[in-house]
């Protein structure tokens, strides 16, 4: 039961961290989005974008498709952080 316990921890963590890695991330991705998105002859800044995207949608727009990147991503950063920190803690006991 006690060897359970780490790799319970290192799960809730990497839940924590996956969320938060996508959150923090989000905005600037929304920015690159738009930049990308924008069409070739209207010249149009990053600042610019994020003044007209503040101005038209509200601040919440920076969080746009939130929920289905962290659907999508999440898993995989869940498991890609359990298994690594699951596998440090081996190796420092067999090596």
């Amino acid at each position: 039961k006690l060897l359970m316990l780490p790799f319970l921890q290192n799960f809730a963590a990497s839940i924590s961290g996956a969320i938060a890695s996508i959150t923090v991330a989000a905005p600037l991705d929304v920015i690159k989005t738009r930049i990308q998105n924008k069409p070739f002859d209207a010249p149009e800044s990053g600042v610019q974008i994020v003044r007209n995207l503040i101005r038209k949608e509200g601040f919440g727009a920076f969080f746009k498709g939130l929920t289905p990147k962290i659907i999508v991503v999440g898993p995989k950063l869940i498991f890609s952080f359990t298994i690594a920190q699951t596998m440090i803690a081996y190796f420092e006991k067999t090596l």
